[in-house]
């Protein structure tokens, strides 16, 4: 899976009339929210700050907040600005992430040639500042993306509210019907996925087409495999999706427990976004809206798109927290910066013992800190969750380096209701059970 880090690292020269209208306090914050990629603490201090057009690092900041809060195009008019007039105010790390920024951008928009332009340019021109996983990551995924380049853009058709009947499966994630011409199955639909994805058995079935080379895919463990890359026509409900690209993966890879427990495909995030909006009810549906709506100002922008993975504003202790955001996680998990955070309330009411991770690929086994209970809120809502395993190293590098945690459906099962806008990049949680 791909995912993009922006490690803000600003020259310290500082022109003054650039600067004149921030006062050293909150240029101070911002650079910090910003280097922490925590995008809502940034976001929060940006509306506070008169937006000076001429001052690189508001630019900066605007950039990256449309390309997270899922406004590309503005982002990239905030990007190409800078790497137009301020070629030689920021330092090589900087505009190694400007140009990581606009293929993201670029994939959002389905540009995939242009995605490969800025990453190839990258591995050229700023290789010496990049990670080693970083550089495998771009290498990786230019053979998924260069298999993309002469498919047509999604397209998606709907005229009315659809309601489809979805259900949880033995691992308790959600499942709903996807068609494929005349046959149907039941895929998980995960936020946590960055592409849908589908067994090579059941792409063979339905007609998926196979298009370029074999690129390499990760899971939420860390293992890599050989994945293809497909399309096809899909139907939600009433609701048509054409050129849905999948990538197609071993049926081991989704298979658990010796084969007790399979997954046939995974509905993941480009399509999600191409929905728009869409509620989830414990009464045993999943309603997609035709047009997104307004939601409540305390969710508004309490969701964003670190790279290709969703991420959730958690409020905890007063701190605002950025969580990975995954529908197809069974439990919430917390990471090394949690644990180094709050150590010493985690040393004080937790035991020590040795867990299994699983995800598409496989599993891996690490020891882990189990602890009692957080109470949490997101936007209106809030509950308690209970025996959360607390690692005090990450599995994933620098893919969890800026996450506290990986935000999972023992929180989301507490409500009847969850409802997610990505128009306003907003997500709700609402009647909670007794």
């Amino acid at each position: 899976m791909v995912n993009r880090k922006f490690i803000y690292l600003i020259l310290s020269v500082v022109i003054c009339s650039c600067t004149a209208s921030l006062t050293k306090e909150q240029s101070k914050l911002l650079k910090t929210a910003y280097k922490e990629q925590n995008y809502f603490v940034l976001d929060n201090l940006m509306s506070g700050v008169r937006f000076n057009k001429n001052n690189p690092d508001l630019l900066l900041y605007k950039a990256i907040l449309n390309n997270v809060f899922n406004k590309p195009e503005e982002s990239n008019r905030f990007i190409n600005r800078i790497l137009t007039d301020y070629p030689k105010y920021f330092n090589d790390s900087v505009y190694s992430d400007l140009y990581s920024m606009r293929g993201v951008n670029a994939c959002l928009l389905q540009d995939y040639r242009q995605i490969y332009a800025d990453d190839n340019f990258i591995l050229q021109n700023y290789k010496q500042v990049c990670t080693s996983t970083e550089i495998e990551s771009y290498e990786n995924t230019n053979l998924f993306f260069h298999n993309l380049f002469d498919l047509p853009k999604m397209e998606i058709s709907k005229s009315s509210d659809c309601r489809i009947s979805c259900k949880r499966d033995l691992g308790g994630l959600f499942n709903i019907p996807v068609t494929f011409g005349r046959d149907t199955s039941e895929f998980v639909f995960d936020t946590g996925a960055n592409f849908s994805t589908i067994t090579q058995s059941l792409a063979k079935k339905y007609g998926v087409k196979i298009v370029g080379d074999k690129s390499k895919l990760g899971s939420a463990t860390g293992i890599k495999m050989d994945a293809e890359t497909g399309v096809a026509d899909i139907k939600l409900g009433n609701v048509e999706i054409k050129h849905v690209v999948f990538y197609v993966i071993p049926d081991s890879a989704l298979s658990f427990a010796n084969g007790a427990y399979t997954i046939k495909g995974i509905i993941g995030f480009p399509v999600m976004r191409a929905l728009q909006e869409f509620v989830i009810k414990d009464d045993g549906y999943l309603t997609i809206l035709n047009k997104p709506e307004t939601p409540t100002k305390t969710d508004v922008r309490n969701f964003a798109l670190d790279g290709f993975s969703p991420v959730i504003k958690v409020i905890y202790k007063n701190d605002i927290l950025p969580f990975h955001f995954d529908t197809g996680a069974k439990a919430t998990d917390l990471y090394s910066l949690f644990f180094n955070k709050y150590k010493n309330e985690i040393l004080g009411h937790s035991t020590k013992r040795k867990h299994s991770f699983g995800g598409a690929g496989g599993t891996v086994e690490t020891e882990t800190y189990l602890l009692d209970s957080i109470n949490v809120s997101v936007g209106n809502s809030n509950g308690q969750i209970n025996s959360l395993r607390v690692t005090d190293k990450d599995l994933m590098g620098d893919d969890v380096k800026y996450v506290y945690g990986n935000f999972g459906q023992d929180y989301i099962k507490q409500f009847s209701e969850m409802k997610i806008n990505l128009s306003a990049m907003s997500i709700s949680f609402s009647n909670k059970k007794k």
